[in-house]
């Protein structure tokens, strides 16, 4: 054990990350020079910044240093995790209000129909089954104004400009609604109305009236409207978001600022930053703090992105067990897919989003035999209290592993916590073997085949959904129990390759670690080009696209300069969401220029929009005869700051070293018991080959290598198992 080398007094040389999932806080030290160390500690979900602090100081220990000693090192703390999640799922967030072009009151409870969300696709094909989700925002508390702007048309050269206010904001409606709303308690307001996204001025001069109304009632209520939030198309995924920013985004944002006030009491000397839910780090202040609400699962995702630039991966089937689910992405050609207007908690967004598909099947999560004794699993989760073996009251997938002898209950988090081998092999005797009339070892191996069987199915359906050939493939897997689960719901993939890495409990630390400094901006704009648009109308569009994306720049630099962000490496990408007139959805078109000023081609965008469709779609579903349809631009801004590196080392003999070898233990494997050899994952080295039966274990997390596989350690460490 040994402390990082000194260098300067004062110099701020290390990254800090973590992952707060809902049962483990994981943090991912890198050093200098580009190593890093791994922490963890259990989830305080009451106290996010104890369990910060105490998994930062697990980490330092690592190298004989205090927490204290590394905040004063640390020029980047990265903290990422559900609690904004949990805030809409538990309905816990501020209680807000909320203004509407008026005949559009029921817009929090319609939502579009979109009555299926969040359902398996067996439910979903039953209208009877169908129902709406717990609105963000009460009925009662939402108010119409009358009120109303033009959104253009297809015949636009000929037709009324979009963005025309064509009826003034009523300031009288305004003022009744924020004064019952005052006088209702609510804490915020958010205010969306038709088509501000081309044209914000009803909203933000009913913003005004709002804040003048408060003003006199000597009330502290912010008054958020959707242009500053979400000035996209589509308003019912424009007001999901308003209203997520409204009742959830600025609670969690408390949380935040109190883990960045421990961190600060312990030497940090920055701010702290968190991950935007398309990959990207950001600071908690932050104005549109709802786009980061998956922010804990992204970061396997980049950290997944970067381990498949180094191994020259083109395709990679992200597997993510956790806690409390099991989340599934892809990686292709180094890039991970974007979901424009995403469903989220039964909600969908008007906010980019990684596209990542999730089941309710974590290590923590609870198991039961509903009253017709057919198994369940979740998605009810013991979180940090783990299972019947600690704290739950209830027999969760770790018991199941503690009884069957996959996990040491004695060596759970490196030997700091214990758990009880008596209590899980009770728990899972009473649950399911004595009502189901089996063995106990029977019914441990039946319920990890079934869950072994929902993320395999959730792992190919994601691969093969969308037309890929699973052979073309490498299957990375990571989270506290990925490696526990990986010889179970990996067989039958049929995929290339299957790997993980020794610190896969904190990988998605690790991809925090990696992200970029990045805001990213949208602006709704409808405009079209058809075939006889002439030179004229071709060269408005282009100045005023450059125009907006210009005013882009400016609002992207001002934001990260008052984050603290140094903006003289400022670096822009630019793109447009653009489809053939006619077409539903709009299609996601980067721009390669150089600058603002060149968006002004209007036959580059167009361009552009061809090469991006010809790239999804066959050359035969081209159709530029209709024309194009513009809906959106967006920007990307990017700082630079310091990153970890992914190490590649001399390979030793593929024997490990005595000092890795710890022991044997008896598993109860596919109902029959068999010794497994134990093994220290630490004292393990490039170039090692580990047959099975073998567990590898780490104060992190456990990797199962059953009979007739093996795993191998490359050159960068990272562990083929086949």
């Amino acid at each position: 054990m040994s402390a990082i080398a000194p260098t300067q007094p004062g110099k701020k040389d290390c990254i800090l990350a973590l992952d707060a999932g809902g049962t483990m806080t994981d943090t991912i030290l890198v050093l200098p020079d580009g190593s890093f160390k791994v922490g963890k500690s259990l989830t305080n979900r009451r106290d996010e910044a104890r369990s910060y602090l105490e998994s930062v100081a697990d980490t330092a220990q690592a190298i004989g240093l205090s927490s204290a000693e590394v905040h004063a090192r640390t020029a980047v703390s990265i903290y990422a995790g559900t609690g904004m999640l949990n805030t809409v799922l538990t309905g816990s967030g501020r209680k807000a209000g909320l203004l509407v072009t008026r005949g559009f009151e029921d817009i929090t409870i319609i939502e579009g129909g979109l009555t299926y969300l969040g359902q398996a696709q067996k439910d979903s094909l039953h209208n009877q089954l169908h129902e709406h989700t717990r609105p963000m925002i009460e009925r009662q508390h939402v108010h119409g104004v009358l009120e109303r702007t033009c959104g253009g048309s297809y015949f636009m050269e000929k037709h009324i400009a979009p963005g025309k206010v064509l009826i003034p904001f009523n300031a009288e409606h305004v003022r009744s609604a924020v004064t019952q709303l005052l006088a209702d308690g609510v804490e915020v307001i958010g205010i969306l109305f038709l088509n501000s996204f081309i044209n914000p001025a009803n909203e933000l001069g009913a913003k005004a009236i709002a804040e003048q109304v408060i003003a006199a009632h000597d009330a502290r209520v912010p008054v958020l409207t959707s242009y500053e939030v979400a000035p996209v198309l589509k308003e019912n995924n424009r007001v999901k978001s308003l209203m997520l920013q409204c009742t959830a985004a600025e609670s969690t944002r408390a949380a935040l600022l109190d883990v960045q006030r421990a961190a600060q009491a312990d030497g940090y000397g920055g701010q702290l930053l968190t991950l935007l839910s398309y990959g990207g780090a950001v600071n908690v202040s932050y104005p549109r703090l709802y786009e980061t609400v998956i922010s804990g699962p992204i970061g396997g995702m980049m950290g997944a992105q970067v381990l498949s630039r180094v191994l020259d991966l083109k395709r990679v089937l992200c597997c993510d067990m956790g806690g409390t689910s099991f989340d599934v992405g892809l990686v292709l050609n180094g890039q991970i897919p974007i979901r424009k207007d995403p469903e989220f908690a039964g909600h969908r967004l008007a906010l980019p989003m990684v596209a990542l598909d999730s089941v309710g099947a974590g290590a923590g999560s609870a198991v039961w035999l509903d009253k017709y004794k057919r198994l369940r699993v979740g998605p009810e989760s013991a979180g940090a209290e783990v299972g019947s073996c600690y704290l739950y009251d209830r027999l969760t997938i770790t018991d199941v592993n503690v009884a069957l002898g996959y996990v040491d209950p004695d060596y759970f988090l490196g030997g700091k916590v214990k758990l009880d081998y008596e209590r899980a092999v009770a728990a899972l005797e009473q649950t399911v073997a004595r009502p189901l009339g089996i063995d106990l070892y029977t019914a441990g191996s039946g319920i990890l085949e079934v869950v072994g069987t929902q993320m395999r199915d959730a792992a190919a359906t994601m691969m093969l959904a969308k037309g890929y050939n699973p052979a073309e493939f490498t299957t990375l897997v990571y989270g506290g129990a990925g490696p526990v689960h990986m010889w179970d719901f990996t067989a039958g993939l049929g995929v290339a390759d299957i790997i993980t890495v020794p610190y896969a409990a904190a990988f998605s630390a690790f991809g925090a670690s990696c992200a970029e400094y990045m805001h990213r901006h949208h602006k709704g704009y409808v405009a079209t080009i058809a075939n006889d648009s002439n030179s004229v109308h071709k060269q408005r569009v282009g100045r005023e696209i450059a125009a907006l994306f210009s005013a882009m720049e400016v609002a992207a630099a001002d934001e990260m300069r008052a984050e603290g962000a140094d903006v003289s490496d400022i670096a822009f990408q630019y793109g447009i969401y653009a489809r053939y007139i006619g077409q539903l959805e709009s299609f996601d078109t980067p721009l390669a220029i150089a600058d603002a000023a060149q968006a002004a081609d209007c036959d580059g965008l167009v361009a552009a929009f061809e090469t991006m469709y010809t790239q999804i779609y066959p050359e035969g579903a081209r159709f530029p005869e209709v024309g194009y349809a513009i809906s959106e631009l967006y920007l990307k801004a990017s700082v630079p700051k310091a990153m970890p590196l992914v190490p590649r080392y001399e390979l030793a003999a593929p024997k490990p070293r005595d000092s890795a070898y710890v022991g044997s233990r008896a598993v109860h494997h596919r109902g029959r018991k068999c010794d497994f050899s134990v093994w220290q994952m630490g004292e393990l080295l490039p170039g090692n080959v580990l047959p099975g039966p073998a567990i590898i274990r780490d104060p992190m997390t456990t990797l199962v290598v059953p009979p007739h596989k093996q795993v191998r350690f490359d050159e960068f460490m990272i562990i083929h198992y086949g």
